[in-house]
């Protein structure tokens, strides 16, 4: 073999507890008498199409070098920003390379009618980007435990064939033949303490991350071509809500912002994360996403809501409480002029009149030079317009933009919290809309 080339080596059922102790990460071998055989396409993870099989027939010596006893890794990696391509790809898995900086909390869900065990851990690169990587059960109890029983010094991990999520933000999670590599001994340098205190002294790993969820080629949809089946969708639009009647706040867990029936600043136990929490109002309120094509309903959380609105969740409870309306004249005058680049995903569950409704996930506003520059529109050439069960609402022409959903209809005692949570659930969580509670 050519200095410096690579090679897949694999082991099959009885030869794994045999031979796999044999082999250890980073040491150097000589290995001979190992069967050589194509990689079968749909198992083939990089640009390798041949392996060797490892047998008990393979004979596997350890060569000792005093001067170099750990062999130095040469490491090919994806960029964080270069993720974005490989979303929710079934057929595609990434290697990354990052420094664990912080951990969240545990959580127990069910997949597919089986309890499982996941955390998040957040992962920094050398260009100061962030993102989640979620380990599941055995990564979490092997891997896991050691990047908890380490995470003061910031481990450096390689992560290997792992699946890019899609959900509200770039995301990584492990799949059944990841591999996880904690503190290998790499030649990059990626542990900077003043970069590292910056990045946890700010909690930006919590915020939606632009630079590496909007691709540089990225292409809006039209509003009458949004289909729910794609799990994330930009498009081009104007919020309009200036008829639909909403108190625009929901009172929440402080820690995972699900709805409950506490009142403000009681401590309670929330029965969603378990935890002992204070109740404290969370911004949130409907709207209609307009462009010369078409409008879908949706739903904005949190910040995001207080930004566009102009006001925070406090003050939204304040005006509700008093029974006196929010003075909103001059919003809805402005935003009738601007247009944003909107980040949205399908919800779960529809509307009444079985309409697909969706959560914004993150906007900024865009003028004409800004969005022909960073964002390819699709003309209604582009894709196939949705037949009649079309979930958006098509508009006849320009004057009519403004056209309303029918969500509009809702009275605010009928507001159903709880079918708005899906925006804070985690991007582990399945979302449900099986269990249902009013809130006033």
């Amino acid at each position: 073999m050519f200095q410096g080339s690579k090679v897949e080596a694999i082991i099959f059922n009885a030869d794994i507890p045999k031979m796999s102790p044999l082999l250890r990460v980073y040491k150097k071998y000589k290995i001979t008498n190992a069967e050589v055989k194509p990689i079968p396409a749909k198992f083939q993870t990089t640009e390798l199409t041949i392996q060797w099989v490892i047998s008990t027939k393979t004979v596997i010596q350890e060569i000792n070098d005093d001067a170099n006893e750990i062999m130095p890794v040469k490491f090919n990696y994806t960029k964080f920003t270069d993720l974005v391509h490989h979303m929710d790809d079934r057929n595609k898995s990434v290697d990354v390379l990052g420094v664990v900086i912080a951990a969240l909390d545990r959580k127990t869900l069910n997949r597919n009618t089986k309890e499982s065990n996941v955390q998040k851990f957040v992962l920094l690169d050398e260009e100061c980007q962030t993102l989640f990587l979620s380990l599941w059960d055995d990564f979490l109890t092997n891997e896991g435990q050691q990047l908890l029983s380490n995470l003061h010094s910031y481990p450096v991990i390689i992560a290997r064939r792992i699946k890019v999520k899609n959900y509200n933000d770039v995301a990584l999670g492990t799949w059944f033949d990841s591999v996880i590599l904690v503190d290998p001994p790499i030649q990059e340098a990626l542990r900077n303490s003043k970069m590292i205190a910056d990045v946890l002294d700010k909690r930006d790993y919590m915020k939606y991350n632009l630079a590496i969820s909007l691709r540089v080629d990225q292409k809006a949809t039209l509003i009458c071509n949004v289909n729910p089946s794609q799990k994330i969708t930009w498009v081009r639009a104007r919020f309009y809500f200036e008829h639909i009647f909403q108190k625009y706040w929901y009172m929440s867990c402080k820690n995972c912002y699900r709805a409950t029936a506490a009142d403000y600043k009681v401590e309670f136990t929330c029965n969603s994360c378990k935890e002992k929490q204070l109740a404290v109002p969370r911004c949130c309120f409907d709207v209609d996403l307009v462009d010369d094509s078409g409008a879908i309903p949706a739903s904005i959380f949190g910040e995001l809501a207080e930004k566009l609105l102009t006001f925070t969740s406090i003050e939204a409870t304040q005006h509700f409480n008093e029974n006196v309306e929010l003075p909103l004249d001059l919003v809805h005058e402005q935003l009738k002029s601007k247009t944003f680049l909107i980040h949205i995903k399908p919800v779960q569950a529809q509307l009444a009149d079985a309409r697909q409704r969706y959560t914004v996930i993150y906007y900024y506003e865009v003028d004409h030079a800004t969005s022909s520059a960073q964002v390819v529109s699709e003309t209604k050439n582009d894709l196939p317009l949705l037949n009649d069960q079309s979930p958006t609402l098509e508009l006849a022409d320009t004057e009519q933009n403004l056209a309303p959903s029918k969500t509009r209809m809702r009275l605010s005692e009928k507001f159903d919290e709880l079918d708005k949570l899906n925006a804070g659930n985690s991007p582990d969580e399945p979302t449900s809309s099986t269990k249902k509670s009013k809130l006033t």
